[in-house]
């Protein structure tokens, strides 16, 4: 490919040429420079093109994903629009493509045709520029404009600046890349705002705590929003439901799904008597709407103040720890039924009542608390989760106390990697 720099190589030594040449292209530049969409910077090129050139027609053609050289667009005099399927030299514009050279000649497209006559064939014959777009030693595309003979046989006058357009032709296309690229990644931003705030507002904001207990939440995504879910919902008879969710995968499609979960639950906990039922109405919704390959685990559990009970229905969520404060040990609720949205008809089973008793702590959380790695890709893992929650559960500190050391040692561990996935939690604990 030719030096970049050749191509504003415009110097003719005729002073009112050169002149008019270096007019031409700051002219040129207000016009493309200009911030505007990528289709309208080639329509501009295009008649710049035509009208500095003289030429009768003008053509782009950019390289797509494949390095295949595609017309994009056709213009003619008088900034009218061409189309695609226009016939031009393609033995010119191939050598541009493939040697990064410009072209200046006179084709004559069909030589068979000089049987017919001199003056058919001078009718036939075509005085024919095209240029590279070069921008950083890669070409993006051709520059291509032609004319018979008899209305405008181009010069090196005509050439030059041709060349030099071609150049700031690539520029202006990249830029209107750029500026398309950022526009779009301000609107994701504003979307992505906007989903942000109605998600932050689907979380309890004071959550109450029932006779007896404490609840402390943590809800941390790892991007803009997040497919995790928590929730403390009160129910009838005093009793509180107590969720806590995971939609795979990360950003906006998780989270719609999360957020369309916790209408129904919300919705489903208030028609139907008991976990098990809501968790089979959960699954039949989300088999039938959630793509291929998604799922959610989920743990509803429904705590009851006065029986100091908790009954559980658990869709392949992580196994629940229950730090007893009689002793050292930490318990696991396991698993009742499948993972939700994968099994057309499932059925949940009901876990046998929980019985808490003072002191006792319950850790809901989700599988971005214990595959956080460090900066050494070590995982941080249950068995470190675990004893975290037990040695603070030792120390009969409250619920928030108990999820910010949980949360302090895990970020020591860490050690300012950023997690990989959502982290969310509720810890759960039986007052005196």
């Amino acid at each position: 490919m030719t030096d970049d720099r050749s191509q504003w190589d415009i110097l003719t030594g005729d002073v009112d040429r050169d002149r008019r040449n270096v007019q031409i292209l700051l002219e040129s530049v207000a016009e493309l420079y200009s911030p505007r969409e990528h289709d309208d910077v080639i329509r501009q090129a295009l008649d710049r093109a035509i009208e500095v050139t003289g030429a009768q027609r003008a053509i782009l053609l950019e390289g797509d994903a494949d390095g295949v050289l595609v017309p994009r667009m056709a213009r003619e005099a008088g900034e009218k629009d061409l189309p695609l399927d226009q016939r031009y030299s393609r033995s010119v514009v191939d050598r541009v493509w493939t040697n990064g050279e410009p072209q200046l000649m006179v084709d004559a497209e069909d030589q068979s045709a000089s049987a017919l006559g001199q003056s058919i064939l001078d009718l036939r014959l075509l005085s024919i520029m095209a240029a590279p777009l070069p921008v950083k030693g890669e070409n993006l595309g051709v520059l291509y404009v032609d004319s018979t003979v008899q209305a405008k046989e181009f010069t090196k006058a005509d050439f030059a600046v041709f060349r030099a357009l071609g150049g700031m032709v690539a520029v202006a296309l990249q830029n209107a890349e750029l500026l398309q690229a950022r526009a779009e990644k301000e609107r994701m931003e504003r979307e992505l705002d906007v989903a942000r705030s109605i998600q932050q507002s689907l979380f309890p904001k004071d959550i109450e705590n029932p006779p007896g207990f404490e609840i402390a939440a943590l809800g941390r995504p790892c991007e803009e929003v997040s497919g995790d879910y928590y929730d403390v919902i009160p129910l009838a008879s005093g009793r509180v439901a107590l969720v806590v969710g995971d939609v795979s995968g990360h950003g906006l499609g998780p989270s719609i799904f999360m957020a369309q979960t916790r209408a129904l639950i919300h919705s489903l906990l208030h028609t139907h008597p008991g976990p098990r039922q809501v968790m089979e109405s959960l699954n039949a919704f989300l088999e039938r709407d959630m793509p291929i390959q998604s799922f959610m685990t989920l743990f509803l559990g429904v705590l009851d103040p006065v029986e100091r009970t908790l009954t559980y229905v658990s869709a392949g969520h992580n196994p629940p720890f229950v730090a007893r404060a009689a002793g050292n040990g930490v318990e696991e609720l396991a698993a009742t039924g499948p993972l939700l949205g994968v099994v057309e008809g499932a059925t949940y089973d009901v876990g046998p009542p929980l019985e808490l008793g003072s002191g006792d702590v319950v850790l809901l959380y989700t599988d971005g608390m214990f595959e956080a790695h460090n900066t050494h890709d070590e995982m941080y893992g249950d068995d470190r989760l675990r004893a975290s929650l037990a040695s603070h559960a030792r120390l009969g500190s409250g619920a928030q106390d108990i999820m910010d050391g949980v949360l302090a040692d895990l970020l020591v561990f860490c050690a300012g990697r950023p997690h990989d996935d959502d982290v969310t939690s509720l810890v759960i604990r039986v007052g005196s």
